[in-house]
């Protein structure tokens, strides 16, 4: 069975124009997200690109066909670089445009490739983009469900180019007109109509989700220093001390609260005081495992829960979260008021009960007396190690750790 290929083109291109307005008013919604403009500039650059191709008989001719490869050329290119703003990271405009002129130069002036050559580079250098598109999907976003459809579609469209490539390059590709509906030349047509009309829907669906997954994340992190707030600390302590008791597997609590944080903000500024809990959050997140949970629970004050971790093990843990934070804090032009931690470390069952209510009281217990000890230091509500000096404003930071026994 023969097809009308003019008017499938025409149709194709009226339904890639249609899917590039769609994805543009998408983007005019949510303008922080780039990834459907670029998906828009791809479709309306397909609508572009299959009229020209198709006036080879007009008065045009050869310079309308070789436009509209470029533009088809430069369509999968915007599909990549939207696959790339969807991943926060920004497209870089010379690869967008790389293929569009490498098979022009290769055309017009390396080669002066012949038109089977031509369709074969052609066809190549779609099947390239729009792998590394579904490549970009595959390897970011991985939160987000919607992002599988669009690697399907991606890889199927990417893989039958592919085919077409080589069917052109081995002369396999068929020169009949009007094409046979089986023929590659026939199929190419329905396929991408269904590519277009599929990648709009999804890609609209994607940036969707990637924004509701934003405003949650945003509803449930502190934005100075990047932990979780208090809400959804408490949440993620609590799933983590259910885990460890129906596993038997210990859990520690910390408790830090940064020292005279008050007088840092009354002498420098809020400003400083600011920089200053942006330093802790920076440091606290570069020392913990995936599998722990840090959360600033208000103002100056910070709680950690720390899995399959024994009060012996999560002092250590907290000392090197002390000494870093007292050297980073060096720097700060700070001299006469060096900002340093104060912690309470607890263990469930041991001290700290087996609720969290008790644990953060056992913990809380242990950083009084830190307080009261001088500050500067971590004290353990066990009773396993040792006190250690703490350390003068003009040394390295060394361990402090006392003991407090549980009252």
């Amino acid at each position: 069975m023969n097809i009308d290929l003019p008017t499938l083109m025409l149709a194709g291109s009226f339904v890639a124009a249609i899917s590039g307005a769609f994805l543009f008013f998408a983007w005019l919604q949510n303008r922080d997200a780039t990834g459907p403009l670029w998906w828009a500039g791809a479709n309306l650059s397909l609508a572009i690109g299959v009229p020209l191709l198709s006036s080879a008989g007009s008065q045009f001719g050869l310079p309308s066909v070789m436009l509209g490869i470029l533009f088809l050329n430069l369509s999968p290119a915007m599909v990549w670089a939207a696959a790339v703003s969807c991943n926060q990271r920004r497209p870089n405009p010379l690869i967008v445009v790389a293929g569009a002129t490498i098979w022009l130069v290769a055309v017009l002036v390396i080669f002066r490739l012949g038109s089977e050559a031509q369709m074969a580079l052609n066809l190549a250098v779609i099947a390239i983009y729009l792998l590394a598109a579904a490549a970009e999907f595959w390897l970011g976003n991985r939160g987000l469900q919607t992002r599988w459809p669009l690697i399907v579609l991606l890889v199927l469209h990417g893989t039958f180019f592919a085919a077409g490539a080589v069917l052109a390059a081995t002369g396999g590709l068929g020169a009949g007109y009007p094409p046979a509906f089986d023929s590659w030349l026939g199929l190419i047509h329905f396929e991408t109509l269904a590519f277009v009309i599929g990648t709009a829907i999804f890609a609209v669906a994607m940036v969707k989700e990637q924004r509701e997954m934003e405003q949650m994340t945003a509803a449930r992190v502190d934005p100075l220093t990047g932990v979780a707030n208090r809400r959804a600390f408490l949440e993620n302590a609590g799933l983590l001390l259910e885990r460890a008791a129906s596993e038997g597997k210990p859990l520690s609590l910390v408790v830090f609260d940064l020292d005279r944080f008050k007088v840092i903000n009354d002498t420098y500024g809020h400003a400083m005081g600011d920089r200053v809990l942006e330093a802790f959050g920076d440091i606290v997140q570069g020392v913990l495992r995936n599998s722990d949970v840090v959360g600033r629970m208000g103002g100056e004050e910070f709680a950690i829960a720390l899995s399959e971790s024994t009060a012996r093990a999560s002092v250590v843990v907290a000392e090197r979260i002390r000494c870093a934070f007292a050297e980073a804090c060096r720097g700060f032009g700070m001299a006469d008021l060096r900002p340093t931690l104060s912690g309470g470390v607890a263990e469930a069952g041991v001290t700290g009960g087996n609720s969290l209510d008790s644990l953060f009281a056992a913990a809380d217990r242990a950083l009084y007396r830190a307080k009261a000890a001088g500050r500067d230091i971590v004290v353990i509500d066990d009773g396993i190690a040792t006190p250690q000096p703490v350390p003068k404003p003009d040394d390295a930071p060394q361990p402090a750790v006392a003991t407090a026994q549980a009252a």
